[in-house]
Formats: C-alpha cells, sequence, structure tokens
C-alpha cells in the first residue's frame, strides 16, 4: 500500500475541558512497517469481494433493507477486545523525528482522530468502533466523502455552493449533494457486508485483539489525516491544501479498494462497482 499519508504541518484543532485551542504540530508519515496491516483488508476486498460486487440484486438498486439483517454473532472475527490504551499513536509518534513535546503533541492528535471515529460509530451509526468492518467503512466514507465534497460545511465555504451562479442554481447544487450522501440503512448494509466478508477471511481467524486494534486504529489514523487537511482547506478557503487533501482521499481509497473512486455505489445491499 502506498503512503497515502499528508506529511505536512497541520493545524489541528484540540479539544479540552476549558474550550477549543488551536495547535500546529508536524504529521510524520508512519513507517513502512505498519503499512501491512492493512494488507489482509485491501487483498481480501480486491480478490474475492468485487467479483461478485456486481450482482443482479445490486443493479436494481438493492432489495434487503439494512435494518432487517441480523448481526453476525458465531463466527464472528472482526471484532476485538480493546485494550485500555490506543495501540498506535505513541508507536508512530516516536517513528517521528519531532523532540519529545513534538511527539507528545502527534500522539494526541492520532488520539484525537481515534475519539473522533468513536463517537461516530457511538453517536450517528450506532455500529461497534471495536470492529474492523466498522472501521473500513469509516475509512471508506471519509475518503469518499472528502473527495467529492460532500461533508457538511458553513454554506458560505461549501465547494458546492461556491460553483451557484444564481440563489436557485445553488439550491439545485445543494439538492444534489445531499442526493450522493449514503444513508444510515447503506451504511449498516455496508457494514454487515464487509463484517460477512472478513469474517470468512482465514486470516482474521488467526488475528489477535491486538492485531484487529492495530489495523483499526491505522484505517483510522489514514483517513483522519486526509480528513484533518480537509478541514483545514475548507476553513481557510484553500485551494491548493483542498486539492492536495482530494488526491489523497483519492488515492487511498484506490489504493485500498483496487478500483477508480468512480465505479464505487451504495445501496441498501452494501457497496457495489458501477
Amino acid at each position: 500500500m502506498k503512503k497515502i499519508f499528508l506529511a505536512a504541518v497541520l493545524f489541528v484543532i484540540v479539544s479540552s475541558s476549558v474550550g477549543v485551542t488551536a495547535q500546529t504540530i508536524f504529521i510524520p508519515r508512519p513507517p513502512v512497517v505498519y503499512i501491512p496491516l492493512l494488507d489482509p483488508v485491501r487483498m481480501h476486498i480486491q480478490n474475492q469481494v468485487f467479483r461478485n460486487m456486481v450482482t443482479a440484486e445490486a443493479q436494481k438498486g438493492g432489495t434487503k433493507n439494512a435494518k432487517t439483517r441480523i448481526p453476525i454473532t458465531a463466527g464472528d472475527y472482526t471484532m476485538y477486545k480493546p485494550r485500555q490504551e490506543n495501540s498506535l499513536p505513541k508507536l508512530l509518534a516516536q517513528a517521528g523525528k519531532g523532540n519529545a513535546a513534538e511527539q507528545r503533541e502527534t500522539e494526541q492528535f492520532f488520539n484525537s482522530l481515534i475519539e473522533r471515529y468513536e463517537q461516530a460509530g457511538n453517536n450517528h451509526h450506532l455500529l461497534p468502533p471495536n470492529d474492523v468492518a466498522y472501521a473500513l467503512v469509516y475509512f471508506i466514507l471519509v475518503n469518499y466523502e472528502a473527495y467529492y465534497d460532500l461533508v457538511t460545511v458553513p454554506i458560505e465555504k461549501d465547494p458546492w455552493a461556491k460553483r451557484a451562479r444564481t440563489e436557485t442554481h445553488r439550491t439545485a447544487l445543494m439538492n444534489e449533494k445531499r442526493s450522493l450522501l449514503t444513508t444510515e440503512d447503506e451504511d449498516r448494509a455496508m457494514y454487515y457486508q464487509f463484517k460477512e466478508m472478513l469474517s470468512a477471511k482465514p486470516e482474521f481467524k488467526k488475528m489477535t485483539d491486538a492485531e484487529k486494534q492495530k489495523m483499526t486504529e491505522m484505517l483510522v489514523i489514514t483517513c483522519g489525516i486526509v480528513k484533518a487537511a480537509y478541514d483545514k482547506a475548507i476553513e481557510d478557503e484553500n485551494e491548493e491544501l483542498l486539492q492536495e487533501a482530494h488526491k489523497a482521499a483519492k488515492n487511498s481509497l484506490e489504493e485500498l479498494l483496487g478500483v477508480p473512486i468512480d465505479k464505487i455505489k451504495f445501496n441498501l445491499s452494501g457497496m457495489h462497482l458501477k
């Protein structure tokens, strides 16, 4: 897997009990040794899933409602019992060239990305964050939404709204943007799709809880850095950084899935190819 991290100075918003403060920290590229953690996910998706993703049901737009699908219990190999502390942030921070203070800030930043991920699972999708399948869904959606500018941002800074020539045109564009977002049912369908798929993979049956947690954290940190750059680009209306974030999101998604980003579609039976 190619290095898809943005090695740059990012403006990071760090929440605290006394409010929100801004810090500038250097985000290093994680060492290559950790990248192969994603190989079981990437190879299984590319070699097994996409051969069967264009089905009659998918072509009809999907017929199963995600809410009717029963969560897997027996033979569930994607969930894990998490450690009290995250595994990768400290390791990745220590692998950087920064001094002790910079390493602490970097570790804090990586931990904040994981915390954001956990909140998304618990508050929005009501899906378990201690699950590689959900981490994969999160990774896909974060990159997909960043590439297509589907992230919710202030209207005056929204790339879609900026393209409008008139108020009527802006309304039409914003409606089009909303139509491209996945629904919670589609997200849940994709979760079960990946859960079933990965649970059948021999590699996952042999993985320890610690290995699954590291894989989850790598997916989350990878897309989280892209999202942080995207958010900063929107905030500052920095077109150059925005294009870099678009490129990173596209490369990130295509490297993992093995197909062009414009071939991906979602419906109530999961993710499929156009």
